[in-house]
């Protein structure tokens, strides 16, 4: 039997009708208008029978036709636990600085589920991500973990500069990153949530490695004009970091992680997105071109005339 009707539930006959139903799967998303979550929720929907159940702290926004959007608190119990009744399988993204209440979360989805796939996150300090794969392990019987290399999406943060000039200002413009599509992520963790076949940990990299500065040239070239990178001090970077929407509680993290990054061997690239979908990742500059509209540059608006 396919693991999608195994999991799934068959949709209630009504009276009269034939005793031929269809097989759903009801599929729980967290973090569904992020970036991650977003393509998550679609590709779910493009597979006959699948459900989804999308979570958002605010559902009016959410643009997810299709899907059941539902407000939740994912670590407060009261929410989470009629957000998780009846459903197949869950995707799981921690939103949170702060691993404390991951424990909690995964005990109440192992009441409802036997298979979850979870994002690891490189943003809990207290809580790396071997701890999180060994927390998810211990606890979901069919589990995922998906250990993602840098999130491609990441360069929304320069989109104010770039919108505004031609240069991009930071710290450690050569840092070298693989730089992974969302859109490849996705794809990965909803053939874990619909086949079964992937128990264990998944380690995704985008297809090359790119330094922050090359990275700024690629998004130029997508736009069709150049930019360049400026290297800052780490008090002027930081500053910018917050002015570019990064959370001040998480900056000094980040350029803690980047100058650790920065001693470390250039990261290796995997072949693991092609392996799970049956395609190659996807390069930083298709990324660029997808997202090409977040940077340009607003048109401007002809003088009013009388």
């Amino acid at each position: 039997m396919p693991d999608s009707a195994r999991l799934g539930h068959a949709t209630p006959r009504p009276a009269g009708c034939p005793a031929i139903v269809a097989v759903m799967t009801t599929y729980l998303v967290t973090g569904a208008t992020g970036n991650v979550g977003r393509n998550v929720v679609r590709q779910l929907l493009n597979i006959p029978g699948a459900q989804v159940r999308a979570v958002s702290r605010d559902p009016g926004r959410a643009d997810l036709p299709g899907a059941q959007v539902v407000r939740a608190d994912i670590t407060d119990k009261a929410d989470l636990e009629p957000v998780v009744d009846g459903i197949d399988a869950a995707f799981l993204i921690w939103p949170l600085h702060t691993g404390a209440a991951l424990p909690g979360v995964l005990a109440t989805l192992a009441r409802h589920t036997r298979r979850v796939v979870l994002l690891g996150s490189g943003a809990v300090a207290e809580l790396p991500m071997e701890q999180q794969r060994d927390l998810l392990a211990a606890t979901i019987p069919e589990w995922t973990f998906i250990r993602p290399s840098t999130f491609a999406a990441n360069a929304l943060w320069w989109a104010r500069q770039i919108r505004a000039g031609d240069t991009v200002g930071g710290a450690h413009g050569e840092l070298a990153m693989a730089m992974l599509h969302e859109a490849d992520i996705a794809a990965v963790a909803v053939r874990a949530l619909t086949s079964g076949r992937h128990v264990g940990e998944l380690a995704l990299t985008g297809p090359a490695v790119l330094s922050q500065s090359e990275q700024v040239h690629v998004i130029g070239e997508a736009l069709g004009r150049p930019l360049r990178w400026v290297e800052l001090p780490r008090p002027a970077a930081r500053r910018r970091l917050v002015a570019d929407g990064v959370p001040e509680s998480f900056a000094d993290t980040l350029l803690d992680a980047y100058a650790a990054m920065a001693k470390q061997p250039r990261p290796p690239v995997t072949s693991t997105v092609e392996e799970v979908t049956g395609r190659p990742a996807r390069t930083f500059a298709q990324w660029a071109t997808d997202h090409a509209a977040a940077f340009a540059q607003a048109a401007p608006t002809s003088a009013a005339t009388s």
